[in-house]
């Protein structure tokens, strides 16, 4: 009996030991020996294979549109001056032809007036009448111009002797006057010299008149205008009533811009050898 006891306990102790053996969280021992790697024929250890990485392209970045506002420009229906300021007063500085754009940069307060670059010379910049002009594009965002100021008018004038006219032996100058300044000339005096005889005479008139002879006058202007030119001379009450041909003759010539040889008036002498 005491012997089945102790088989039952080395039983028991036996249980309880392998129980343990399996129970979880239980370290198991490395063999001390693990067997060696396995080799390639040759006796070459096998290649290690290294991961390839592949480079993921950036986006290349777009490019940034800016919006460029159209210049407004301008043509014309007629061939067109353009001045110095808004009007026949100030000075011409170059012409814009038809066929011809230009720039635009201004616009008078009433928009009736341009202010662009020249074609010829973008350097300048001048003001161009609107009425037969076509601008294109905005001009809503364009300067509004003050017109510079008005420029003093120039007084001026050319003459030239043309010819010498004769009719029943009475004899006259025709002299070519042309208006090279900016006010209207309205009435002159012509004031004629012989320094060969010493003969003098004088002659006024509210009217430019082209005599050529016995016949009426060729032409008459009332004004000679900027830029016009006419006839004036001493064929009416200045004539001579000897022939000049070879006299040193000097004409001294008055111009006026009212009738009546009123206004601020000026003169210049021309001599000649008729």
């Amino acid at each position: 009996m005491k012997k089945n006891k102790i088989y039952l306990t080395v039983f028991l102790i036996f249980v309880v030991v392998s129980a343990a053996c399996n129970l979880p969280g239980t370290t198991q021992t490395d063999d001390p020996n693990p067997p060696a790697a396995t080799e390639e024929p040759g006796g070459q250890n096998p290649p290690v294979e290294i991961p390839q990485f592949t480079q993921t392209p950036s986006e290349t970045p777009r490019p940034t549109l800016t919006f460029t506002p159209e210049v407004p420009t301008v043509s014309v229906s007629v061939e067109t001056n353009c001045r110095t300021g808004p009007g026949t007063v100030y000075d011409i500085l170059g012409v814009l032809f038809v066929g011809q754009t230009a720039e635009v940069v201004g616009r008078s307060a009433a928009s009736d007036n341009w202010i662009i670059k020249l074609p010829s010379n973008p350097a300048i910049t001048c003001w161009l009448w609107g009425q037969y002009a076509t601008v294109t594009g905005d001009t809503t965002s364009l300067p509004v111009v003050a017109p510079p100021p008005t420029p003093t008018p120039a007084a001026s004038f050319s003459a030239t002797y043309l010819n010498t006219v004769t009719c029943g032996g009475l004899y006259g100058f025709r002299i070519k006057l042309v208006n090279t300044g900016s006010i209207l000339w309205s009435s002159y005096k012509v004031d004629t010299y012989d320094a060969t005889t010493g003969t003098s005479t004088t002659y006024t008139d509210d009217y430019f008149k082209d005599y050529t002879g016995c016949g009426p006058f060729a032409n008459e202007l009332h004004d000679l205008e900027p830029g016009e030119d006419g006839v004036g001379g001493n064929w009416v009450g200045g004539v001579l009533h000897y022939d000049p041909a070879g006299h040193n003759i000097t004409i001294t010539l008055t111009l006026c811009p009212n009738d009546g040889m009123t206004g601020a008036c000026i003169s210049k002498s021309i001599s000649f050898v008729p």
